[in-house]
């Protein structure tokens, strides 16, 4: 009888498409074997467990040094939390500043992670700066590993113009790659800003109608319809945007959509509240109403919304004043409560506030079971898909998101019945504030393995932080 180095028993293993008993045999980094009453030198019991083939995250932020919103989770405290919420890749975004090579930007931003990351890690470009130099340098960094390109279509320093961002699909589109697409109107935001200039917290989503959002995603994807550009409009929000994501592959477009974790958590009811809980849900687009959450969520289930990401982006608590800041940014004033015995403070006495964001890189893979798959609104197989599976396809893994021989042994055992109550106590990120704090989550990760490699085992972690690797991606090929 062959002996492998490592075999997980008896476990359900569930696939996008399949779901039975069985055990998976893994030799090295690589998955090479399917089938019953397998034997290797180490074997896993994972009787009565889920074994997923590992989450992919295609939405993050780890730490960028500069001079505001520098987050404070980096490649080696995100990647470790990741581990932990059934994580084994990541898909961090090089925002390249202007003035700097494509290139160079890649080079800097893969030197932060390269010995820091426990699991595997590849990048998307964000092209800011508007000059043919840039979209000349797309075909170096392609070359270089990188296939996936991201623009905001606003955000002042930030957003391109309709006519770079068309250029920008039509050089992606001819290379085969992705595109990516932050879809606002920024002439709106300034209008809807402008007749407003002060309003309260509870209002905040008033600013950022839902159909001029839908109204954006239908002018990106009618560009990367004359493109045949494949494109991938990033964290969804409202009915009206998913019904044109529909409508757009109903034509033939090659159209994906993303929706991230708190907006299929939370709804506008978190302005109603305390203003201060309130601040790190100050997203653009924002959290909207519960019958928009609905039609996430129905998208999902239909497919018209392809993957769950988190736009992982977290900062401990700034004192007060920085908080302000960012509210008065948004053109938002904040009644802040009278300090209490509770109110956190920190060595100087100065009091501590939320900044952003909601993030959720180790909540997702259990939270989208619990409210997806646990109350019957997703299947099993779907939840494996839209978090694991799609995310590999779409972002040219092509040796993740499957439990297949030939693919990487990043495997998930998940107890389906077990429960857990999240704070930041439990949690592995840096910072120190939760929006899931005292959520109750049905199903827990129970172990992570990445690339073979036993990274996490019930509450401990049990590898080196350096395990993982850059993932240079190729179009249409084997990625490694």
């Amino acid at each position: 009888m062959l002996s492998y180095d490592l075999v997980i028993k008896s476990g359900r293993i569930v696939s996008e498409r399949s779901d039975f008993i069985g055990d998976v045999a893994i030799n090295g980094e690589t998955i090479v074997a399917l089938g019953h009453n397998l034997s290797g030198t180490v074997e896993i019991d994972a009787s009565g467990k889920l074994v997923i083939p590992g989450a992919i995250d295609g939405h993050v932020h780890m730490r960028t040094e500069r001079p505001q919103f520098a987050y404070d989770e980096t490649f080696a405290t995100g990647s470790v939390a990741a581990a932990f919420g059934g994580t084994t890749t990541m898909i961090d975004q090089i925002q390249a500043d202007p003035g700097l090579r494509l290139g160079d930007a890649l080079r800097d931003r893969r030197a932060l992670g390269e010995g820091q990351s426990c699991i595997d890690f590849t990048f998307h470009m964000n092209i800011r700066e508007e000059i043919q130099q840039r979209l000349d340098e797309i075909a170096d960094v392609i070359d270089q590993g990188i296939t996936s390109f991201k623009w905001f279509m606003a955000i002042p320093g930030w957003g391109v113009s309709d006519e770079f961002l068309m250029k920008g699909m039509l050089t992606v589109g001819d290379a085969g790659a992705l595109s990516i697409v932050h879809a606002e109107n920024q002439g709106v935001l300034s209008a809807m800003r402008w007749r407003t200039p002060s309003r309260d917290i509870s209002r905040f989503s008033e600013n950022y109608p839902a159909s001029t959002e839908a109204a954006a995603i239908v002018l990106a994807l009618s560009m990367a319809e004359v493109a045949d550009c494949r494109t991938l409009v990033f964290h969804n929000t409202c009915v009206q945007g998913v019904s044109a994501i529909r409508d757009a592959k109903a034509r033939g477009v090659k159209a994906y959509g993303e929706v991230c974790l708190a907006w299929l958590t939370h709804t506008d009811q978190v302005f109603a509240g305390d203003p201060i809980a309130a601040i790190p849900f100050l997203l653009t687009p924002p959290i909207r109403t519960g019958a928009d959450q609905d039609a996430l969520w129905k998208g999902l289930r239909s497919g018209d919304l392809d993957i769950v990401s988190t736009d992982h982006a977290l900062m401990r608590r700034v004192p007060e004043e920085r908080a302000l800041e960012l509210a008065e940014y948004f053109g938002l004033t904040i009644n802040v409560p009278a300090p209490n015995a509770d109110t956190p403070r920190d060595a100087d006495g100065n009091r501590l506030m939320p900044l952003l964001t909601p993030g959720g890189i180790e909540t997702r893979l259990p939270l989208v079971f619990s409210l997806g798959v646990a109350t019957g609104s997703i299947s099993l197989n779907r939840w494996v898909e839209i978090c694991c599976s799609q995310p590999a396809r779409l972002f040219d893994l092509d040796r993740k998101g499957q439990i297949l021989p030939g693919y990487d042994a990043d495997i998930v055992i998940f107890d389906p019945r077990a429960e857990r109550t999240y704070s930041v106590n439990n949690l592995h990120s840096n910072t120190d504030y939760s929006v899931w704090e005292g959520w109750k989550c049905r199903g827990v990760v129970e172990k992570t393995l990445v690339r073979g490699k036993l990274v996490v085992d019930g509450d401990r972690f049990v590898a080196s932080k350096d395990h993982g690797r850059y993932i240079a991606r190729k179009i249409g090929k084997p990625s490694y």
